[in-house]
């Protein structure tokens, strides 16, 4: 084989092995041949249910029956931001799955609904995002530490014995090791 038939060879080679990378790295296209239609009610009102109905459909217009649908809102909670699931539902005989929520706080909520299609096995996700009004959260944080049954005079009386007996103890060592220093040993027979 000639120099030339050589340099050619290898650079079919490496361009089909650059293709076969390329393809292998993409992954298979997943068209989703499910129709989702995700209905948020236009006013909502912090404390108010409401219901959110999630309808899927394939292409050909059937319902899909029995498929979990997972809710998540996206949160802000101690610092930490990220999605929170907030219910799951299982559509009905009409592809239908219907979540009842209630709004804590107002302002402007994103919520990201997920199912698993059944052909494709594949999780999907739809999102949509939505409003709800009102001025006052339905969640109060308390102060401290609340122990549902226990009153502070108790919680004192308890703590107050626990040092007690601790502070016993340590006067008790401390009795033992000087009482152990004053004892003599006695000598040889008959010397003291």
């Amino acid at each position: 084989m000639n120099v030339i038939t050589r340099r050619t060879v290898r650079t079919a080679i490496g361009f089909f092995a650059v293709g076969v990378l390329a393809l292998a790295l993409a992954g298979p296209a997943i068209a989703s041949h499910i129709h989702v239609r995700a209905t948020v009610p236009s006013e909502m009102t912090v404390g108010e249910m409401v219901r959110i109905p999630v309808a899927l459909q394939e292409a050909d217009g059937a319902p899909l029956r029995g498929t979990t649908v997972v809710f998540y809102l996206h949160a802000v909670f101690a610092g930490v931001t990220g999605e929170a699931e907030i219910g799951r539902a299982v559509t009905d005989e009409n592809g239908v799955a219907t979540l009842a929520y209630r709004p804590r706080l107002a302002g402007h909520h994103e919520l990201r609904v997920e199912y698993v299609a059944p052909a494709e096995g594949e999780v999907e996700v739809v999102s949509t995002a939505f409003d709800v009004t009102g001025g006052e959260q339905l969640y109060r944080s308390a102060p401290g530490i609340d122990v549902p049954g226990l009153n502070v005079g108790l919680l004192m009386a308890v703590v107050t014995t626990v040092w007690s007996i601790l502070l016993w103890v340590a006067l008790r060592l401390v009795a033992i090791s000087r009482a152990g220093s004053e004892v003599r040993t006695p000598g040889p027979s008959g010397a003291r």
